[in-house]
């Protein structure tokens, strides 16, 4: 036996602890695949990079995620590893300016943080996907330094995204049944390496609390639906974002939206820059030139509503009906959204061919679009009269239609089983560079729901790091038991008939009826929608 393969034997013997099932969580853990090797900051230990899926490259570009292969010797875990591939963020508030040469497609890592001292401590554990319209973003941006001060486990995840991430073809769905949705098939082979796994960082698998904000609210949302992952996870958390809007169908054309192998053939001719190119052509183009070629397209932002595809496997039929028939999840949720999720969100400013276009036309054109169902009292709540006016109901309806109406409506669906639902308003307005013009944008909580505001330049008071405080106890305190602590408040459950929620705010309060005509009219819009498609 070589000497390499001895040390590693006997090292093995000294983690497992002779069989006692109790062990000192170090720097070196024994994980399924192999050892790791991680860094150390106080108490605090944290794992970077960890394979948790074979790397989806060659023919498995497309492919469903696989579970991680082994290794020999020991891996280090001590930093990020790359990023998924990505184009460039359209909206200048929310860029991160992620390097090319920093991508990978294989990237299908995450990363674990635990002050846990022994594997047997049986922490917690908050599973993080991030948002990014499924398009943007990875687990890296997002450290778990303070939120594990609050006695739990985080786990930041990465996923394929975009064009190499949801990608639905005639050829993939005949080869396998099915296309589409491969990066929601990394989450879940995410939550698998976490059951597997999360016990040697000392945490419990059977408490396990998905969270994640935007597209990985959205995640939550499909997760919780899907039938392949049951007994994954026990709790929920969901940061502005539900996809109970009428979804896109693998092969089938609606009156909203072309069929997902339909929308891929035309992402086809855009990664190739050439028409009808073979499923074999796509595979052998390099990442880099589809990335490319993703940017020089105008619409390459705008069509993030077709990636989360009905195929017939992860997601087999709309998330609503899953929902309405009881058979998601049976998991406490907590769930919400900001009062102003659209101010960053300015058409003129993301599409500058809408620069000479009015915001009355513009809001027009969104509520049209959206809802093309929708009630004509429609205006009557938001207005139209002047560029004023309208400029503002174009914000309020945005925010409505894709957050408030989608968040209270995964609340009321919960009614279907026995778990309880939670909601929340965010209304804490950040200030950044001295102005709080943007008020409780898209995406504000985060940075206090970390203990980190490196990501907005947020100008931190002694307010924001108290506030940061009480809100990390509360996501905690639900990842602990699944009830969302007010102290000495007991927060109340919402339904169908108990329409209240907790306003976070400098005063947190208890308040009933959440924009309720607006939320109606949008959700009756909707269903329109989807039965009008159904019949």
């Amino acid at each position: 036996m070589k000497l390499r393969n001895i040390f590693l034997l006997a090292l093995s013997f000294s983690l497992i602890g002779c069989g006692l099932g109790n062990q000192n969580v170090s720097t070196l853990v024994k994980i399924e695949n192999g050892f790791i090797k991680g860094v150390k900051e106080g108490n605090l230990k944290k794992y970077l990079g960890i394979p948790y899926a074979e790397p989806p490259v060659g023919n498995l570009r497309w492919a469903s995620a696989r579970p991680a292969l082994n290794w020999e010797g020991i891996k280090s875990t001590d930093s990020n590893s790359k990023i998924c591939f990505q184009p460039k963020q359209i909206a200048d508030f929310y860029d991160r300016v992620p390097d090319i040469n920093n991508m990978s497609e294989d990237c299908l890592t995450l990363n674990v943080w635990t002050r846990a001292k022994n594997s047997d401590e049986k922490l917690p554990v908050m599973v993080w996907f991030h948002g990014g319209a499924l398009v943007w973003g990875s687990g890296s941006e997002y450290p778990g330094d303070a939120l594990t001060e609050h006695g739990v486990i985080l786990v930041t995840v990465n996923y394929r995204l975009g064009p190499l991430g949801f990608f639905s073809h005639p050829e993939l769905s005949t080869e396998t049944g099915s296309s589409g949705n491969q990066g929601f098939s990394d989450q879940i082979q995410s939550l698998k390496w976490v059951k597997e796994n999360i016990s040697q960082f000392g945490g419990d698998p059977n408490n396990v609390t998905i969270f994640g904000e935007s597209a990985g609210s959205w995640s939550v949302n499909v997760l919780q639906a899907s039938p392949l992952t049951k007994g994954l996870f026990h709790k929920a958390i969901g940061q502005s974002g539900a996809r109970l809007i009428p979804l896109t169908h693998l092969n089938k054309r609606t009156t909203y939206s072309k069929s997902a192998e339909d929308l891929g053939l035309d992402w086809s001719k855009v990664m190739a820059g050439n028409n009808n190119p073979s499923l074999q052509e796509l595979m052998k183009i390099p990442p880099q030139t589809i990335i490319r070629n993703l940017e020089s397209d105008p619409l390459y932002g705008t069509q993030f509503d077709s990636l989360t595809v009905i195929d017939g496997n992860i997601i087999p039929e709309d998330i609503s009906e899953i929902f309405q028939k009881g058979e998601q999840a049976d998991v406490p949720v907590l769930i919400g959204s900001t009062a102003d999720e659209a101010t960053p969100f300015d058409p003129k400013m993301l599409s500058p061919q809408l620069a000479s276009m009015s915001y009355k036309r513009l809001t027009h054109l969104a509520i049209n679009d959206l809802l093309p169902e929708v009630d004509g009292n429609i205006y009557d709540l938001y207005p139209i009269d002047t560029e004023a006016i309208a400029k503002k109901s174009w914000v309020d309806f945005t925010t409505d239609a894709m957050f408030t109406a989608q968040m209270q409506k995964w609340g009321k669906l919960m009614s279907s089983v026995e778990s309880p639902a939670y909601l929340y308003l965010w209304n804490w307005y950040p200030s950044i560079n001295g102005s709080k013009e943007y008020k409780a944008f898209h995406a504000a909580e985060v940075p206090y729901i970390f203990g980190n505001f490196d990501v907005f330049d947020i100008d931190v008071t002694d307010k924001d790091l108290n506030f940061s405080k009480l809100m990390m106890e509360i996501w905690t305190s639900f990842a602990k038991d699944g009830i969302p602590s007010l102290g000495k408040e007991e927060w109340p459950i919402f339904d169908q008939k108990n329409q209240r929620y907790v306003l976070l705010d400098e005063n947190i309060e208890i308040k009933d009826g959440l924009r309720t005509r607006k939320v109606q009219l949008i959700n009756e819009a909707y269903d329109k929608v989807r039965n009008t498609f159904k019949d």
